[in-house]
């Protein structure tokens, strides 16, 4: 399976890196092309870099890791690439202010995936996942489980069956699929 990852930061290219150890052809993409060249780098095993919108397109699956406020501009962006695709969103409403991390509001009394799934369109089929542990904790459960160690639990969420087509990649990535139930419901 292909998977792009839109967002080659801390996020997008620690997981990027367990979905090419997990078997995945990985297009990784950034605003800045250094950034995904050096995550394609670091992954190894044919990983590819190339733009957002490259990424889109090559992925069957895309995850759009990027910062919870850019995440409107980069759906406007790569918007049509993404019609009738599974999108993972491991993003959360926190940004950082003056070294501190802030805790945003969502709008409309929403969750934050409920948000994201506004915003990216109802032709996409959003699932919520690989956003509960920190970017080091994610390399180093996923290897850890991926190397036969145990396996941390990592839930997900999406109203449709989407979200089963993305438990053989939380799988492959090295950790314990865990169903969290509908995007209402999501953390």
């Amino acid at each position: 399976m292909r998977v792009g990852i839109v967002g080659s930061g801390r996020i997008g290219s620690a997981l990027g890196r367990l979905l090419v150890s997990g078997g995945y052809e990985v297009l990784f993409s950034a605003a800045s092309p250094g950034s995904a060249e050096a995550a394609a780098s670091a992954a190894g095993g044919g990983a590819r870099s190339g733009s957002p919108l490259e990424a889109a397109r090559f992925g069957e699956v895309v995850a759009i890791a990027v910062g919870w406020e850019a995440f409107p501009e980069v759906a406007e962006e790569i918007g049509g690439a993404l019609s009738g695709k599974v999108v993972i969103d491991p993003s959360n409403p926190i940004t950082e202010r003056d070294g501190r991390t802030l805790v945003l509001a969502v709008p409309d009394g929403l969750t934050s995936p409920q948000y994201q799934q506004r915003v990216l369109g109802q032709d996409v089929r959003l699932v919520r996942t690989f956003n509960t542990k920190f970017s080091h904790e994610l390399l180093e459960l996923g290897t850890a489980g991926q190397r036969g160690g145990p396996r941390a639990d990592m839930p997900y969420w999406g109203d449709d069956d989407a979200k089963k087509s993305v438990v053989p990649l939380i799988e492959d990535a090295g950790f314990t699929a865990i169903d969290g139930g509908g995007l209402a419901e999501a953390l």
